[in-house]
């Protein structure tokens, strides 16, 4: 975001979109596995509209920071927020690798 080289901006704009989209398309796949088959579509897509709710909101928090603090502190902020969301998903996320949706779902299913 601070480079004068047009070739890094080009480079490292590409990364962080291909991991924001691969993160983003993860983490949906997560929430739809962790819901119960009778409010999957509901709260997936309830989900889905916070999160596009967020993104919306983001430049009128985001766009301020950069003309103030600059761009260091900008993608501070987007990294931290990053973190926040993986690490409340490993520690708090049921974990759904190899099991039942049904063993997912339950109850005593949790952790």
């Amino acid at each position: 975001g601070s480079s004068s080289s047009m070739a890094l901006i080009l480079v490292f704009g590409f990364l962080y979109t291909a991991v924001s989209n691969v993160f983003s398309n993860a983490y949906h796949i997560y929430q739809a596995e962790i819901f119960p088959t009778q409010l999957r579509s509901t709260a997936s897509s309830g989900t889905y509209a916070l999160s596009r709710l967020a993104t919306a909101a983001m430049p009128f928090v985001l766009v301020p920071l950069l003309n103030s603090a600059g761009v260091a502190s900008m993608f501070a902020v987007v990294v931290a927020a990053v973190v926040i969301v993986a690490i409340n998903v490993a520690v708090l996320g049921p974990r759904t690798t190899g099991r039942t949706l049904e063993a997912v779902n339950s109850p005593a299913g949790g952790h």
